[in-house]
């Protein structure tokens, strides 16, 4: 029904951003890496495409910054026993790239750091969107991504036994390769990750 909505940003907290368009406000729920991104936007135009879901008692919009994460939450709620407020929390704490390199991976112990995510549902979301997220290549990844991918989820991991939270540790392994094109050593990879934290 809605594939997008732009509009002010009037009111924005870590579970929910609400736009107004035409003096109409629109509530929608965001993931708090959607807060992260828009939360020095207020009163600026902004635009987030949109995810209508209707239940028997409710019906919520759901937004997201770009429709790659969209998409990626409607793989998610596809799946048995992963309902919207779940997939909000996985894709609010792993960006839809490394999101996308646990499940390649079957890293479980990555996707399970999320809040509300066991080791089964982990191993469900991974068998379950494997094959979904094969069609997604060619929009998240260029072939050096695909090169670190291995490497990324590894140093991930490591800092996260370190003690960093999972936010904390992709944002800092994904400053590190962003500007290098050639497979990075996972002991220089966590190095320089530490150095950016």
């Amino acid at each position: 029904m809605f594939e997008y909505i732009k509009g002010n940003l009037t009111e924005i907290d870590a579970a929910k951003a609400i736009i107004d368009v035409n003096n109409i406000g629109y509530k929608i729920f965001i993931p708090p890496s959607v807060y992260n991104d828009l939360s020095s936007s207020i009163n600026e135009e902004i635009k987030l495409y949109i995810s209508f879901i209707v239940k028997e008692d409710s019906q919520k919009l759901y937004g997201f910054i770009s429709k790659i994460q969209k998409d990626i939450f409607e793989m998610l709620i596809s799946v048995s026993g992963v309902g919207a407020k779940t997939a909000v929390l996985l894709i609010g704490h792993l960006d839809v790239e490394n999101l996308h390199i646990a499940v390649a991976n079957a890293d479980v112990r990555l996707i399970s750091k999320v809040p509300g995510i066991g080791k089964k549902t982990a191993e469900r979301l991974i068998i379950e969107l494997r094959d979904k997220f094969k069609i997604l290549d060619s929009k998240l990844f260029t072939q050096e991504n695909k090169n670190h991918s291995s490497s990324a989820s590894d140093a991930i991991n490591a800092l996260m036994s370190l003690g960093y939270n999972v936010m904390q540790a992709q944002r800092a392994v994904k400053e590190v390769l962003k500007d290098k094109s050639e497979k990075v050593e996972l002991s220089n990879l966590i190095t320089l990750a530490l150095k950016a934290l």
